[in-house]
């Protein structure tokens, strides 16, 4: 390992400002960081627990001078693992250090651009990367309350391929009919039963979360369409147009959670280095969450940041739980640039959660 060989890496006050403009635009396509805030361990173990919240129990009125009742304490279950490390990396060559060079040896403007995509744009690239795997666990765990890593979307070694969050059965339902159903489906039943299922077990729902196909399933209903229509007093059966704003007051004034479209998508590369586009959150099921804030992104330390052999020669810098490092090697030729971090999402109270499966009547 030697130090990278572009000089614009060491100016690490020009990195930080590259990485934090980075970070703004990314999180802000993002949804991850809308419902798990980041949670720093320093043991690289991760728990998933339930029967933490609810309905307060009430206290007794009694007369004075008596003992208080004593009441029972809720069992905890939990489910744990391992932290995993999320890591990328990229490899600038012998050519893209050529290129380098002859754009360098011309100082003006529009090269400087060009210099600053090449020193910067491995960072970006890699830094992104996390991000993004991060998104594609977040939103698996809460679309469906369990997670799979395999060929199809995960390159890496790994020692375990599926991780259930512990999401009561009962608490995961399919309809009667599927939403796609224009004529006969009933997503606003569906979505009361869901409703007074939580308030019946003292957790009322706070935000209704599906992906855009389901949403259009719902909104393309007869039910939807002719309740729609009554709620504006045009009365039912009349040509509706319904929008996600429309739908959102519609639920409102029925004293029941609006809905947020997660429209996610994030880019596989396999082993043959083919590009893939992949929805994190598995489509038609709708998640009932009681806050936003439903989970942590638990982060532990990373090792190279407190090795001295690599904090000497390599350019580090730390941006939340990611490390993004560049050095060069010399032979075989090459400037590398990777990111990394020990992190991953973790659903808080999932007895809380609620999942419906609106493309098919059994769960699956």
């Amino acid at each position: 390992m030697e130090r990278s060989l572009l000089k614009e890496a060491y100016k690490l006050a020009n990195l930080e400002a590259y990485v934090n403009a980075a970070k703004e635009a990314f999180l802000a396509r993002m949804f991850w960081n809308q419902f798990f805030a980041p949670k720093y361990t320093s043991q690289l173990t991760w728990e998933s627990l339930s029967g933490t919240s609810g309905s307060p129990v009430m206290a007794d009125v009694i007369e004075y001078n008596s003992s208080a009742p004593l009441k029972s304490r809720k069992t905890v279950s939990k489910r744990s693992g391992d932290i995993p490390k999320i890591a990328i990396k990229r490899k600038m060559d012998e050519k893209d250090y050529n290129d380098y060079l002859n754009i360098s040896a011309t100082a003006n403007d529009t090269n400087k651009k060009a210099i600053a995509e090449i020193v910067f744009g491995d960072i970006e690239f890699c830094y992104a990367g996390v991000l993004g795997r991060i998104e594609h666990l977040a939103m698996q765990a809460l679309s469906y309350g369990s997670l799979v890593l395999d060929a199809n979307n995960n390159n890496g070694i790994i020692t375990e391929t599926t991780v259930d969050y512990g999401i009561p059965s009962a608490n995961k339902t399919a309809v009667a009919t599927v939403w796609s159903t224009a004529a006969s489906a009933t997503p606003l039943a569906d979505i009361k039963a869901v409703v007074d299922a939580a308030n019946t077990n003292g957790g009322p729902i706070a935000k209704i979360l599906m992906d855009k196909a389901t949403l259009n399933f719902m909104l393309a209903t007869t039910e939807v369409k002719d309740s729609f229509g009554v709620f504006q007093g045009a009365g039912s059966g009349k040509k509706t147009y319904v929008s996600l704003d429309n739908l959102n007051t519609m639920l409102e004034g029925h004293l029941l959670p609006t809905v947020m479209v997660i429209d996610s998508r994030v880019r596989f590369e396999n082993g043959e280095h083919t590009l893939s586009n992949i929805a994190p959150w598995k489509t038609g099921y709708v998640t009932f969450i009681p806050d936003m804030k439903i989970g942590t992104l638990k982060h532990g330390p990373i090792a190279e940041e407190s090795a001295e052999s690599i904090t000497k020669k390599a350019v580090i810098l730390k941006r939340d739980f990611t490390l993004i490092t560049k050095w060069s090697e010399l032979e075989p030729f090459g400037e590398f640039t990777k990111a990394q971090a020990n992190a991953f999402p973790v659903l808080n109270d999932v007895e809380s959660i609620y999942i419906l499966k609106t493309n098919g009547t059994s769960w699956s």
